[in-house]
């Protein structure tokens, strides 16, 4: 019965991991249930904004670099990944993600602001410029991404930067999500006109105080911050997403390997007990 004694042994190792990988899936779906309200909350709030400074940005006819771009400087790059692995693919979509930005755009015209050691590592592997690493806490508030937004805003009207754009993963539920890219400055006009294009609020006159281009560029430095926080929030969303599911996955293989294991050990007891009788059934013969 070595060899059943061995199976034992893994039955046990196996019932043990079972039990890691159920409260990991458990712990990641109450996180994800909480950074899912955050996120929801959130992105109301952001789109909503979103449409008012569009149609502020409609009722003006004059440039505004917020809007239309200033086309010097290189491109600034949000990274968002998480710290540890056992996620599934999240990290490496995001990965990939940024690769294939990094070859649109060129490695040599990219600033990098990272968040999370999976995509600081990565960058660094390329052989990127990371002007910035923020660490990931365990409770993504507002004021925690301002400085990111900070970086973006300033380079970009001191003509540094062209454009800021984030790489991270878009999360709509558990099963909806995926990495992406989004351009957080300047602001599409484009897509937005043609999404609000029916929309009555476009022909109001407003009135700007104290005039049109303080409120624009106060109203936008707001946006810019809110969006960085969406985006921080839908990525930390997907990851617990990510991590819960590829926790469930582990649960039900081990769930299923034990089970084999557990048929095989029923099998040899069975034919221990079958040999066992039997030599007693021949000792009784041979005394008979």
């Amino acid at each position: 019965m070595a060899k059943g004694r061995e199976i034992k042994r893994r039955i046990k190792s196996i019932g043990s991991m079972l039990q890691v990988t159920k409260a990991m899936e458990l712990i990641s779906s109450i996180k994800m249930k909480k950074a899912q309200d955050a996120a929801l909350k959130s992105k109301t709030y952001v789109f909503e904004s979103w449409r008012s400074i569009i149609r502020l940005a409609l009722s003006t006819s004059e440039q505004n670099i917020l809007f239309h771009g200033h086309g010097k400087g290189r491109t600034l790059a949000l990274v968002v990944t998480s710290d540890r692995g056992l996620a599934g693919s999240y990290n490496n979509d995001i990965l990939k993600k940024t690769l294939q930005f990094v070859n649109e755009r060129g490695l040599e015209n990219i600033d990098f602001i990272t968040m999370g050691q999976k995509g600081r590592n990565f960058v660094e592997r390329i052989g990127g410029t990371i002007v910035a690493d923020f660490p990931l806490g365990e409770q993504i508030r507002f004021t925690f991404t301002s400085p990111v937004a900070l970086i973006a805003w300033q380079g970009f009207n001191k003509r540094k930067y062209k454009e800021f754009i984030s790489v991270h993963t878009h999360f709509e539920s558990a099963g909806r999500k995926g990495a992406t890219t989004l351009k957080i400055l300047p602001l599409d006009l484009k897509q937005i006109k043609q999404e609000m294009k029916d929309e009555k609020l476009l022909e109001i006159d407003y009135k700007f105080e104290p005039d049109k281009k303080t409120v624009l560029e106060q109203i936008t430095r707001q946006l810019v911050r809110a969006l960085t926080y969406q985006v921080i929030l839908e990525s930390e969303a997907a990851e617990h997403a990510s991590r819960m599911i590829a926790m469930k996955n582990a649960t039900d293989a081990a769930g299923e390997l034990k089970e084999d294991f557990e048929f095989t050990y029923d099998q040899l007891r069975q034919q221990s007990i079958t040999a066992e009788l039997t030599e007693i059934s021949a000792g009784v013969n041979a005394m008979e």
